[in-house]
Parts: structure tokens; sequence; C-alpha cells
């Protein structure tokens, strides 16, 4: 009975919370993101599908090792500026303070650029280090360092980060599309000409300069469109004059974003070292499978960041707390059916997009999913402790995991198990995250409400 009635309660506790204001934005902003992502993910199914069934395991395996490399070395070199940029840009609009913004647009702007050329260089120089160790060949190798190249159209944290600030989430969903549609068309391309490997990377590098370019534009435009970009000039003098803290905040999000991506990512090259270019394929699909079925975690962590930023600028701790819970919550109820989900359509899923060869990524599928529901729990805590200015803790926390935890399991089980065991070390790894992010943002409200 008890039960019952705590059932019966949940419906008009739902309708409460979406007809606050904030809640309408997020949500209605996620909800905007997730058509364009939604047209995304079938399409790059479609591309996956495509580039598996003609290239095989192997094949398939060596194309996603480049990607890889290249996506990590984008990671380390690059520095994600957009969580400085929503903060501090956040303030900047609630004071309308024109030069202060154009001073943050230009600094993270020289972020971008300046990471783009570092990771350049870095990609051409490491990849005949690191290519004989994953199987690349020599003419892999050379096209792996051709590949880096991209790495200069990759950097476009600052108009991603405009866009959310603006508020122009519509646009961002249209946007969305460009990559992979661009990506389809090539690799479709490649299918129907029986095209050499090249081929192959040459459609998803045409593609992703596409997206790169597009979404520099779009931002920019906003900003002019708004009349941010008033006055706006090319000197450098007093760019860091506005925004104390701005450097050391910068640091800490970068490097606590790259790694979140780096323990992605790298996962995939750790397979392909220990167990080989088809064992990568195998755990690329089912990372990409479970990545396209918890994408609106994603999207509502997108949506999220700039309503915690406006929260934390005025000093409203009671509605930011309400926020952190109410989304978890909703977090909760959407990991467990997206969980269940993939237990029953997964082997149908990858057998009838990739073929039988790739029904061995079921179980890593499920276990991946599993940590991303588990992950998007706590996808309000990351943004919360960003708005709050506390970039450190969660930097620590993803360090502390990382090299504690996720690697260490990550090179014996993925020796044991394959890639099954590299699933089984993520889940691990998110939920000792989420354990302790929830423990550390607790904390930290209450010192800010404390002090508020």
């Amino acid at each position: 009975m008890a039960v019952l009635n705590a059932l019966a309660t949940v419906g008009p506790t739902l309708r409460h919370w979406f007809r606050e204001g904030v809640f309408q934005r997020i949500f209605k902003n996620a909800g905007i993101m997730l058509s364009g992502r939604a047209a995304t993910g079938v399409i790059s199914v479609g591309v996956l599908s495509l580039s598996a069934r003609s290239l095989g395991t192997e094949g398939f395996g060596m194309l996603v090792l480049v990607q890889t490399y290249v996506q990590i070395i984008t990671t380390i070199a690059t520095l994600q500026s957009v969580q400085g940029l929503l903060r501090f840009g956040a303030i900047n609009i609630k004071n309308n303070d024109k030069p202060a913004f154009q001073a943050l647009m230009k600094f993270s702007t020289l972020l971008d650029l300046g990471g783009g050329l570092v990771g350049v260089g870095i990609g051409i120089v490491v990849a005949p280090l690191v290519g004989p160790h994953l199987g690349w060949s020599p003419e892999v190798i050379g096209y792996a360092q051709a590949y880096s190249g991209l790495i200069l159209f990759t950097a476009c944290a600052t108009p991603t980060a405009l866009m959310r600030l603006f508020d122009r989430f519509d646009v961002l969903a249209m946007q969305t599309v460009v990559t992979p549609l661009f990506r389809l068309i090539g690799i479709g391309i490649a299918v129907v000409l029986d095209a050499p490997f090249w081929a192959y990377l040459m459609a998803w590098f045409v593609a992703q300069v596409a997206g790169g370019l597009s979404l520099t534009y779009i931002g920019w435009r906003e900003a002019n469109r708004r009349g941010w970009l008033s006055g706006f000039t090319f000197s450098l003098r007093g760019i860091m004059d506005h925004h104390n803290g701005l450097v050391r905040f910068a640091v800490q999000s970068n490097i606590y974003m790259s790694l979140q991506v780096l323990s992605n990512q790298a996962s995939v090259l750790f397979v392909g070292f220990l167990a080989g270019p088809s064992a990568a394929g195998i755990f690329k699909i089912a990372r990409d499978a479970s990545t396209f079925l918890s994408r609106p975690a994603e999207l509502l962590n997108n949506s999220i960041a700039p309503e915690f930023a406006r929260l934390g600028s005025h000093g409203d701790w009671s509605a930011f707390s309400r926020l952190i819970l109410r989304g978890a919550a909703i977090a909760a109820g959407a990991g467990t059916v997206m969980l269940f989900l993939t237990m029953v359509i997964g082997p149908h899923l990858l057998g009838a997009f990739f073929g039988d060869a790739f029904t061995a990524a079921y179980v890593p599928m499920v276990l991946l999913v599993a940590a991303a529901g588990v992950a998007i729990i706590g996808f309000p805590l990351d943004p919360a402790l960003f708005a709050m200015g506390q970039a450190g803790i969660p930097l620590r926390v993803s360090t502390t995991v990382i090299f504690l935890v996720q690697l260490p399991l990550l090179l014996v089980l993925t020796q044991t198990f394959g890639p099954t065991g590299a699933a089984g070390a993520t889940l691990i790894a998110s939920v000792a995250t989420l354990l302790a992010m929830t423990m550390l943002t607790a904390t930290q409200l209450r010192h800010s409400t404390r002090a508020e």
C-alpha cells in the first residue's frame, strides 16, 4: 500500500516540477537538441553500419583506431573553454558588460586556435611512435598523420558556448546534423565505388571540417546579431583585466573535461593495444551504441549548464539544490528505462545493423549502458560545481577515479576478458565517480548556502 501511495504522488509531483520556468527551459532546450540528435543518431548508425559491413572487423577496427588516436590528441592539446565562457559569460551578460564579454570571447578563441595548432603538431610527430604498437603499417601511419590536420577544425568550444549562452539550442540542433550527413554521403560513395581504406578516412575528415566551419559561423553570427560584437577589435590589451580567476578556472575545467573524454576514448586504444584491431572495432560498436541510447542525458547536461550559471550568478542556492535533486531523480528513471531497452533489443540491434560478426558487442554494450545510466544520475553535479566556481572538485574526483580505479581495472580486465572487461572497468569507475561527486557537491552546496 505504501508503494502504491508513493507511486500515486509521482504524477502530480512531476507535473509541478515541469511547470517551473527553469525546468521548462531545460527540457525545452533538451527536446530541441534531441530532435537534431535523433536525426544525427540515425545517420551515425547508418555510417557505422556501412563502414563495418564494408571493411569487416579488421578494417573497421583499424579505422576506429586512427579516429580514436586523433580524438585523443585533440582532447589533450585543445583547451576546452566551454565552461569558462559559460560561467563568466553569464555574469557579463547579466551586467551587460560588453568589453568584458568581448575580452572573454577573445581569450576563449585564442585557447581554441592555439590548442588546435599544437594538436596538429603532436598528431604528426607521435603517430610513427604509437602506430607499430597498434598494428599500423607505414601507409596507415601516414594516413593518421594527414588525418591529424582535422584537429584545427574541431576546436570549436567558443561558438558552442556562445550558442548555449544565447539559448539558441534550436540552431544547434540543426547544426548537429551537418557532420553526420556529410559523413553518410562520403561513406556511401566509398561503398558504392568499393574504395580503399583511405577513402573512408577522407569521408570522415571532410564531414568534420564541414561541421566545424558551420558551427563557428553560426556562433559568431549569433553574437553579432545580438550586438555583442559592436566595437569589437582584435587588440589583446587588457584581455585578462575583467575576469579574476579565469585562467585558473579555465585550466582546471579544461583538464577535467579532457580527462572525461580521455577516459572514454583511451579505452578503445587500450583494447586495440591489448586485444587487437578487431576487438577494438567490437568495443567501438558497443560504446557508440550505448552512447546513442544515453544521448538524451548529454543533452540535458548541455541545457542545464546555462541554468546553473544563471542561478549561481544570482546566488539562488535554494533553487540550485532543487534543480540538482529533481534532475537526478528524472535521470535515474530515464537510465532504468534505457538499460531495460538495451537488454531487450540489443542483440537484434547489433545483428540487424552491423552483422553477425559484431553480435559479440552485446555484453559490453549492456555494461556500458549501465555505466551511462549511473553517470546520467549525476549529470547535474558537474555543471553545478562549475557554476559555483569549483572546477577543482570534479577535477580531483576524475583524476583519482581514472588513475586509481579505471585504468588499473582496464589493464587487468581487458587482458582477461577483452572488450567485456573494458566495459566492466568503465561501469565500476562510473559508480565510484557518482558516489564521490554526490558527497562533495552536497558539502560544497552547504558551504555556499552558509556564506550567502
